[in-house]
């Protein structure tokens, strides 16, 4: 005992006032048990084989009497089953002839476990019972068992029929949606089951047994950190959870800018109020579905402002091409090169960081403007894999997106290259329409069928070019959702 508590980093004057080193000992001969108490050590029974305890252990460390040793151990096994340690010194005669039925079941018990047992000579002809017998050390490290909640495991085979979708990740947003409802289905009803059972347990678990007033639990169930809640505060907290992991998910929110994610994942301490139920998240699917269209053209033409004459002036003087418009001579369109400010890629470390989640987001959002006018979704997490791969390899040019690159410099811009040309294009005319600075007969009319003064702005525009968009700008009267088509 001694030695434990030394290579504990502990004394054995200070042990008994140390409540991080909570030792119990068990001792047979009557001298020794009183030099244990004498030292300040914890006596608690006298006979490891009938010791019987509801405390877990981290660590059994015995040296048994040989007469008996193999039931010894096999009694710690099975105090330890749960998880645990054991260090214990065998005669290893024990160990090498296993002629009993009890030793058969121990050397078993020891193989299922993976004990690590090793031999020593000599070791105790120097101590006060001078022996010179043959020891075996064994050392098991047996792991927590990971237990099953009984209450989770019954509400999910009622309200599971099949439950290889449970988890799934390849799911559709429709089924990922009907996934998650019943799982926050279970967890509910589950964590309703628990408060119940509790509160039915209390008057058994109080820190008196006798009936006092002031008695409390010795086992408490907090929501919030509050010991006095409802099971409407519980409910609350649930829906909220869920609410907010919807609004995270990607297969709900794909498509969706950053700015449109954070209107919506705002809402959610108000969401809160209301189930999370299918009828709910479709309700608010068809309410997203009717702000899309607006939110879409919103960020096209905030795309279109910030690639042209928000920065448009010094360096940036380059991103546009001025023409004179429909109704003012003050217009413009993007270039195929354009620069962009305030994309520090550097970190405070100087090491070259391109998924700063500030510049992850901007280009993401880059990307889902051009995906409405491409008809197509963007998964970002092919974006972010393209910027990692960029960071690890230190490249900082040319770095090739899903309709651009993008070459970073350490003053803090970033040089946008379009490669796809046509949809660059798209983004221009889509801006150019929505200010009004081209004819209102664009796209409806042929270059020939067009007066000269539609020519004029045409030609300062892109010449007779406007011919190859009469038809798919025949359909764009309803706004970017006739682009999309």
């Amino acid at each position: 005992m001694d030695y434990i508590v030394k290579h504990g980093n502990r004394t054995r004057d200070n042990y008994k006032y140390d409540k991080d080193l909570d030792i119990d000992c068990i001792e047979p001969d009557n001298n020794l048990q009183h030099i244990l108490k004498g030292k300040g050590y914890r006596l608690v029974h006298n006979d490891f084989l009938s010791f019987t305890t509801y405390k877990q252990y981290d660590l059994v460390v015995m040296n048994p009497p040989f007469s008996n040793e193999d039931k010894h151990l096999l009694k710690a096994l099975e105090l330890q089953k749960n998880g645990g340690n054991i260090i214990c010194i065998l005669n290893a005669e024990t160990i090498r002839n296993p002629f009993s039925n009890t030793r058969k079941l121990l050397m078993e018990k020891l193989e299922e476990y993976q004990a690590n047992i090793f031999f020593l000579s000599g070791e105790f002809e120097q101590a006060e019972r001078r022996t010179s017998v043959e020891i075996a050390v064994v050392k098991v490290a047996i792991p927590s068992q990971k237990r099953e909640s009984r209450i989770f495991t019954e509400l999910k085979q009622k309200h599971y029929a099949d439950n290889s979708i449970e988890d799934s990740t390849e799911l559709s947003v429709n089924d990922f949606v009907k996934a998650t409802v019943k799982r926050y289905e279970v967890e509910v009803e589950a964590g309703i089951q628990l408060i119940q059972e509790y509160r039915a347990m209390k008057p058994y678990i109080l820190s008196s047994v006798k009936e006092e007033r002031y008695s409390k639990p010795l086992i408490e169930i907090r929501v919030k950190g509050h010991t006095d809640f409802t099971i409407n505060d519980y409910v609350k907290q649930v829906r909220k959870k869920y609410w907010t992991t919807l609004f995270e998910d990607e297969r709900f929110v794909k498509g969706m800018t950053s700015n449109f994610r954070e209107d919506y994942r705002s809402k959610v301490q108000k969401l809160s109020e209301y189930d999370f139920s299918l009828f709910n998240i479709y309700s608010i699917q068809l309410d997203m579905s009717k702000h899309m269209v607006r939110g879409i053209e919103e960020c096209i033409i905030k795309l279109f402002d910030e690639l042209t004459h928000q920065y448009s002036y010094n360096e940036y003087s380059k991103n546009t091409h001025y023409f004179n418009g429909w109704t003012t001579n003050k217009c413009w369109i993007i270039n195929k090169k354009v620069v962009l400010p305030f994309f520090k890629a550097w970190n405070f470390l100087d090491k070259f960081s391109p998924t700063d989640i500030y510049i992850e987001q901007k280009l993401a959002d880059m990307e889902k403007a051009l995906d409405y006018l491409n008809g197509s979704v963007s998964d970002t997490t092919i974006l972010y894999g393209r910027l990692r791969e960029a960071e690890l390899m230190g490249r900082t040019k040319k770095i090739p997106l899903k309709y651009f690159t993008v070459t970073f410099f350490k003053k803090g811009t970033c040089h946008i290259e379009f490669t796809n040309l046509e949809l660059l294009k798209k983004l221009n005319i889509f801006g150019a329409q929505n200010k009004h600075w081209l004819p209102p007969s664009y796209g409806k009319k042929t270059y020939q069928e067009m007066n000269p003064e539609e020519q004029q702005v045409i030609d300062d525009f892109e010449g007779k070019e406007s011919n190859k968009w009469t038809a798919p700008l025949e359909q764009s009267s309803t706004g970017v959702v006739g682009l999309l088509r």
